[in-house]
C-alpha cells in the first residue's frame, strides 16, 4: 500500500491511495484498488489516522476480490495459454516427460486451432463458470455449421485435455471433472467413406498418363505401395531395393512443421515392389540415382501440403468420384484384402499397429460379411457375372470370333493365344466400366467401345 497527499488551491488537504492484492498460489493473479479526495484536516496526525483507515478498507475489498478469483480459478483465455505453453516446451524437451508420451506437433497445433476457433467466446469467463450447457452449446453450433462428427469429437477431446491439464494442476479450484463429461459424441460418421474400386483407380492412373500429369507417378506410387503422402515425399534411392524388389519406409516429411520425422507409428516397414511398381521406378531412372537422391520430383504444391485439393480437382474433371491422396493407401489396402491377403501382412506392409484400424478397411472390403445370405438362397445354379451377359448381348460375333478356333490343322501358336487372353482381358476391364456406377465412367467406357468397333468396320 502506499499513498500521498498534498495541499490543494483551495487549501483542502487531497490524497491518493494505492492498494496491491497478490495472489501467493498464481502470481500473475493480482487486484488493484485506488481512492483519492479531499480532507478538511490540517494536523497531521488526524490526516495520518484518517487515511489509515482508508487503506484498510481498500486492502479489505482488495482481499476479498481475490479470494473470489482464487475461486473461481483463471479465466478460460489464460488456461488455453498456459497450456499451450506447456505443449511448446513438451515438444521442445520430449525426454524431460518421462511419466508420458508427449503429443506430437501436428496434434498440439490440432488442438490449439480447436478450443481458438470453437471456445474463443469463453476465454474472458472464469474456467470454473463454463458448464456442460455451455459445451452443449458450442456442439450446437458446431452441428448447425455443418461440421462432421469427427471434427466435434476432436473439438471434445482438445476441451477434455485443456480442463484435466488445468485441474490437475490446481489452476481450476472446485472442479474435478472437465464439463465435456457426459457428451457421447462418435467420431464415426454413418455414411460409408470415400473410396474406389480398382477399375476407377486403374483409370484414374491411365488418365493421369495420357495427359501426362505432373503427379501421375505420385497417384501410381501411393495405390501400388501403400505410402502416405510424408512417406513418399521424404522416399529416397537409398530406400529402395531394386533386387531384392522390396521398398523400405523409414522416415516422412511433416508438412507442418516442415522437417523430417520418424513414421506415425515409430517403427519402419517394408513392402514388396509388384511390377507395376517396378516399372515406375525404372521409369523415374530410380537406377542412376545417388543414394540420398529423393526418387518423386519437388513439387512445389505437394510440398506446401496441396495434394488433396489437387487430386480431388482431377477426379472431378475426369469423373471420377472425389478422393484425396490418403485414399489411395485405403484403395490399397481394401484391394489387398479383396484379393485374398491376410489382415496381418497387410498391417505390417501399412504401418497399422492398432487392430482397430485395420477393421475399418476390413468393413470397405466387404470381408466381413461376404457370404453371409447365401444360406438364404434357394439351392441352385449360380448365375454367370453380369458382365459377361453384357458381352454376350452387346456383340455376340465380335465375342464369339475372338475364341473361334482359325480354319486349316495348324494349331495356334503362343503368342497367338496371349495376344487373345490380352484381347480377352482388356475387353472384361472396358465391359466393367461400362457397368460402372459413375455416369461420367460409364459414358468414357461406352465411347471408347463404339470407337473400337469403328476401327473393326
Amino acid at each position: 500500500m502506499a499513498f500521498r497527499t498534498w495541499t490543494g488551491k483551495d487549501g483542502r488537504t487531497h490524497y491518493a491511495i494505492r492498494c496491491v492484492a497478490r495472489s501467493r498460489s498464481d502470481r500473475s493473479l493480482r487486484v488493484r484498488k485506488q481512492a483519492t479526495g479531499s480532507l478538511d484536516e490540517t494536523d497531521p496526525e488526524a490526516i495520518r489516522k484518517r487515511l489509515g483507515r482508508i487503506e484498510v478498507n481498500l486492502a479489505t475489498d482488495a482481499r476479498r476480490e481475490l479470494a473470489d478469483l482464487e475461486g473461481a480459478g483463471v479465466t478460460w483465455g489464460d488456461l488455453v495459454s498456459k497450456w499451450e505453453i506447456a505443449l511448446n516446451e513438451e515438444l521442445k524437451d520430449p525426454d524431460r516427460i518421462r511419466l508420458k508420451k508427449p503429443v506430437k506437433t501436428t496434434t498440439a497445433r490440432g488442438y490449439i486451432q480447436a478450443v481458438t476457433d470453437f471456445t474463443g467466446h469463453w476465454f474472458k469467463r472464469p474456467a470454473t463458470e463454463i458448464t456442460p450447457a455451455d459445451v452443449e452449446d458450442v456442439f450446437n453450433r458446431m452441428a448447425a455449421l455443418g461440421y462432421s462428427n469427427c471434427r466435434m469429437y476432436n473439438a471434445k477431446v482438445a476441451i477434455s485435455r485443456c480442463f484435466r491439464w488445468g485441474i490437475v494442476r490446481r489452476l481450476v479450484p472446485k472442479m474435478t471433472t472437465p464439463p465435456t463429461e457426459g457428451f457421447g459424441i462418435s467420431r464415426k460418421d454413418s455414411k460409408r467413406p470415400e473410396i474406389l474400386n480398382v477399375f476407377q483407380v486403374t483409370f484414374l492412373i491411365e488418365e493421369a498418363y495420357r495427359n501426362n500429369h505432373p503427379w501421375r507417378h505420385v497417384w501410381k506410387a501411393a495405390y501400388h505401395s501403400g505410402g502416405r503422402s510424408g512417406e513418399l515425399y521424404q522416399l529416397k534411392r537409398k530406400h529402395i531395393d531394386l533386387t531384392e524388389r522390396m521398398l523400405h519406409f523409414e522416415e516422412k516429411w511433416n508438412f507442418g512443421s516442415k522437417r523430417v520425422e520418424g513414421l506415425k507409428d515409430g517403427e519402419w516397414r517394408h513392402v514388396p515392389i509388384n511390377d507395376d511398381l517396378f516399372e515406375l521406378f525404372l521409369e523415374l531412372g530410380v537406377q542412376k540415382m545417388q543414394p540420398d537422391g529423393h526418387v518423386f520430383p519437388r513439387i512445389n504444391a505437394w510440398k506446401n501440403g496441396e495434394g488433396a485439393e489437387i487430386l480431388r480437382t482431377y477426379c472431378e474433371k475426369i469423373g471420377v468420384p472425389s478422393i484425396c491422396l490418403h485414399t489411395l493407401r485405403a484403395c490399397w489396402a481394401t484391394q489387398l484384402l479383396k484379393n485374398g491377403v491376410d489382415q496381418a501382412t497387410v498391417m505390417s506392409m501399412g504401418g497399422w499397429a492398432d487392430p482397430d484400424s485395420m477393421h475399418r478397411y476390413i468393413r470397405l472390403a466387404g470381408i466381413d460379411v461376404r457370404g453371409g445370405t447365401d444360406s438364404l438362397s434357394k439351392k441352385k445354379e449360380r448365375p454367370a457375372r453380369v458382365f459377361k451377359l453384357v458381352r454376350a448381348q452387346a456383340a455376340p460375333e465380335e465375342a464369339m470370333e475372338s475364341v473361334r478356333p482359325l480354319p486349316g490343322p495348324a494349331p495356334r501358336q503362343k503368342d497367338e493365344v496371349d495376344e487373345l487372353r490380352r484381347k480377352l482381358e482388356a475387353r472384361e476391364a472396358l465391359l466393367e466400366k461400362l457397368l460402372s456406377s459413375d455416369p461420367k465412367v460409364a459414358e468414357l467406357a461406352a465411347q471408347e467401345w463404339a470407337e473400337g468397333k469403328q476401327k473393326q468396320l
